[in-house]
């Protein structure tokens, strides 16, 4: 979750520090903080809060050096205060330490420490690290790190510096992306490869249980027992940089806009042979893996699988799977969606299934992520970077990508015919031109806003295709506004749900289904008539005898992909509540973009 970022070079390791931590500011922003090899001393500022409060520190104080290390945090140990925020040094600061990820056993460590006379500083898991290091120091800095790594347990990327060596930088990777970049005698490492891909022409990513020396001039890396490994660079190419985005005050959205184009840039770029090849495999089972919106975007694969191909396929939350009695095996076909390719949950699943022998086909929009080099295929979303936390265009694209999926392999194994299949594909092609059109009702979707912002909590509401909608519409809705919502079917209004609709209560249902659309009517009834009021998403077919406060009318579309369409509606929803009611839509309290902790 946490981003970090180091550097050693010809150039100001301030300004190139702080110039990275902006491109990974959306990891976390609880705090951030740099240390500074200066020639004689290694000098930390941290500072609780926005990259912003540091940038005013440094006004005041600059640190001057060609080596340092910066982190911004997203805490999971300890409060967002000055002495929580990284980096931390060991006693006389001999050594700095920044860490993303979770050190498991830090209590353990804690104890070991203290009983050797360490005094701790921090609330953290992290502060242990620079200890141990500085603990097991005997004149060589790899071999202190080598041995300061093995007694973690966790998963950790880091970066390190020793006062005993002026412009030399360390890193280690364990279950937590780490990335060397190269540059014009300078080195960096990074989280991400957005943080650094100004500066550096060739790139290399580390593997597990991987440290590294980096100098500006050179890198070599180490397994934990000292012996060197190879590592491979190649060039930081345009899709690996991505694509930025036109920025209209804010990031999200600036990227719900992008959103026609992501569908249409991932649809013309799917790889049909090479998914063909997959589909086309030994197995019995599909199954999907993700983490919120990606893990949305499956379900919508999960009913087209249903409704087009007539195939079961089962749903995996990632976090649940992994806690789940292992079934799996070579006769399943594991489907992971992961817009960073870095959340760890998924990360685990998939290293569960394919050691119980299963496929794996990956969704991702990071060319070169974990996820993408663990993966027996990859089906990338030409998205581009998507810095707001909340996932919009990314979604969007998942669910395109899938979407097609479905009709290649409803396609290979004869469950539609050639007729069908035309006709799908060409409906399929036309949802970047709806979503075009969703986006042009902004300001009617604004309006409806205004009314959600007040509510005292907010139902989202569906059937079939629609529930996948509104589930996504329910947590896009709470993440960036912070108004109480949840998403159930329609139909389970009867069965509990009624009773919370009552005055001030909102109800936002999605009808984009014509076979339904009586039903969804008597539903909106029941909710009316309780005092509660209703908003309708309706397809323009779909939209026929229901009365509510408020109708928009969305384009028609096959019933198993409406969630596209009617998914950037509720976008553009929940964007307006959030700016309506006063909070960061590009950065949510608590919340950071690349969940790489379990």
């Amino acid at each position: 979750m946490c981003g970090i970022v180091g550097y050693v070079g010809k150039g100001n390791a301030t300004e190139r520090l702080i110039k990275g931590l902006e491109s990974l500011e959306y990891r976390g922003y609880d705090s951030s903080g740099i240390a500074v090899h200066t020639g004689a001393n290694l000098v930390v500022e941290k500072k609780a809060g926005r990259l912003a409060k540091l940038r005013e520190a440094l006004a005041e104080r600059p640190l001057r050096g060609r080596c340092g290390i910066g982190h911004t945090r997203w805490a999971t140990h300890g409060a967002a205060t000055d002495d929580n925020a990284h980096p931390f040094t060991s006693e006389y600061s001999k050594f700095a330490v920044v860490h993303n990820g979770i050190i498991t056993n830090y209590e353990a460590i804690a104890r070991f420490l203290r009983a050797r006379g360490v005094r701790l500083r921090s609330e953290t898991d992290s502060e242990v690290i620079a200890h141990l290091i500085d603990l097991y120091y005997t004149g060589d800095t790899l071999s202190a790190i080598c041995r300061a790594v093995k007694d973690l347990e966790g998963s950790f990327a880091l970066g390190i510096l020793s006062v005993y060596e002026e412009n030399v930088l360390y890193g280690v990777r364990k279950d937590s992306p780490l990335i060397v970049g190269k540059g014009e005698k300078e080195s960096f490492l990074c989280s991400d490869i957005s943080g650094i891909s100004e500066f550096c022409e060739e790139v290399a990513f580390l593997e597990d249980d991987t440290v590294v020396r980096v100098t500006a001039e050179r890198t070599e890396a180490y397994d934990l027992m000292k012996k060197k490994r190879p590592l491979s660079f190649r060039k930081n190419s345009r899709a690996e940089r991505g694509r930025e985005t036109p920025f209209f005050g804010s990031h999200m959205l600036s990227e719900i806009r992008e959103v026609p184009r992501s569908i249409e840039e991932t649809l013309a770029a799917y790889p049909e042979e090479a998914v063909g090849r997959i589909l086309r495999g030994d197995f019995d089972v599909i199954a999907l893996l993700g983490c919120g919106s990606a893990y949305h975007a499956g379900l919508v694969f999960k009913t087209a699988m249903r409704e087009i191909a007539g195939v079961p396929v089962r749903d995996c939350i990632a976090s649940e799977f992994l806690t789940e009695r292992q079934t799996e095996g070579e006769r399943t076909l594991f489907i992971a969606v992961s817009q960073s390719g870095e959340t760890a949950d998924t990360l685990q699943a998939v290293r569960r299934a394919k050691k119980r022998g299963s496929k794996v086909l990956a969704i991702c929009n990071a060319p070169s992520s974990s996820l993408s080099r663990l993966a027996d295929e990859t089906v990338m979303t030409h998205c581009g970077v998507e810095r707001a936390v909340a996932a919009t265009k990314s979604y969007s694209a998942q669910a395109a990508v899938l979407l097609r999926i479905c009709l290649q392999y409803a396609d290979i194994y004869g469950k539609i015919t050639k007729e069908e299949s035309r006709l799908y594909l060409e409906e399929l092609s036309r949802l970047a031109e709806k979503t075009e059109e969703v986006i042009r009702a902004e300001k009617a979707l604004e309006e409806i806003a205004k009314s959600l912002a007040s509510a005292d909590a907010l139902f989202c509401l569906g059937r079939g295709a629609d529930h996948c909608a509104a589930k996504e519409a329910s947590l896009k809705i709470k993440e960036v506004s912070y108004l109480f919502s949840e998403a159930y079917p329609s139909g389970e209004l009867k069965h509990g749900t009624l009773a919370l609709m009552t005055k001030g209560v909102f109800a936002l249902f999605f009808s984009t289904d014509p076979r339904l659309a009586e039903k969804n009517a008597a539903s909106v009834e029941e909710v009316r008539c309780r005092g509660a009021q209703a908003v309708v998403l309706a397809a323009e077919s779909a939209a026929k005898a229901i009365r509510a406060e408020r109708t928009i009318l969305l384009p028609d579309t096959i019933p198993a992909f409406s969630p596209v369409v009617s998914s950037v509606a509720a976008q553009l929803i929940a964007y307006y509540v959030a700016v309506i009611r006063g909070c960061d839509v590009d950065r949510p309290r608590n919340l950071a973009k690349s969940v790489t902790v379990e």
